[in-house]
């Protein structure tokens, strides 16, 4: 069962969304100037509900909001991916040192920052982490795989993530034709009803816009 069974969620408004993700973003070119220098890149993406501005929190909750950003691997030193992440994590904690963020978390799939207000025992906003590769296949189809962690053996390995096929055109078309406020009421209905299957908030996105995309019958 999810951890928000029973709860409701809410927008969180762009005024309030634009200084966290202003903080994030600055985060990220300083973890990209430190990287350079070991000579790994990648390029930033902000993924799902973060991007199109739906991102939503618990009302009355203490849980806050988050972002989730794509790392998409350009240069990798040849390193292991168990390097290559100990790398990532190593030189974000470097940098969060003395500011409002927590310690690094590393997860199955993501790298974990928050900030706590601890006088209130409440999360502000956190963001999600997660490293990428990006790259077309023989018969040129796209193609994304993650790095991911097996928590209970530490080993790290690449694995195939399915992409949302269309999706750029979908939400283009969609926005292009004046659904996009009812894409936002999809994706909220979406995430008050994922009581029982706990699915990630940008698997409820992509469902919102298939879902609104196939009400109109477009191909």
């Amino acid at each position: 069962m999810s951890d928000y069974a029973g709860r409701t969620f809410e927008y969180v408004s762009k005024a309030e969304l634009k200084p966290a993700k202003e903080q994030v973003e600055k985060l990220i070119r300083d973890l990209q100037k430190n990287l350079r220098e070991e000579n790994v890149t990648f390029d930033p993406k902000l993924i799902g509900s973060g991007g199109k501005n739906l991102v939503t929190r618990v009302v009355g909750g203490n849980t806050g909001f988050d972002f989730d950003y794509n790392f998409v691997i350009q240069k990798d030193a040849d390193l292991s991916p168990k390097d290559l992440k100990l790398l990532f994590i190593q030189e974000l904690q470097n940098i969060i040192e003395n500011t409002q963020y927590s310690n690094v978390s590393n997860g199955k799939q993501s790298m974990v920052i928050k900030v706590v207000d601890k006088k209130n025992s409440r999360i502000l906003h956190g963001c999600d982490f997660a490293i990428v590769n990006e790259y077309n296949d023989d018969d040129d189809q796209f193609n994304q795989e993650i790095l991911v962690r097996n928590k209970t053996t530490d080993v790290y390995t690449w694995n195939e993530k399915p992409s949302a096929k269309n999706y750029t055109y979908k939400v283009s078309n969609l926005k292009a034709n004046g659904l996009w406020n009812e894409v936002r009421g999809e994706y909220l209905k979406l995430k008050n009803n994922n009581n029982d299957e706990g699915k990630k908030s940008f698997t409820l996105f992509y469902e919102a816009v298939n879902n609104v995309y196939s009400r109109y019958n477009w191909v």
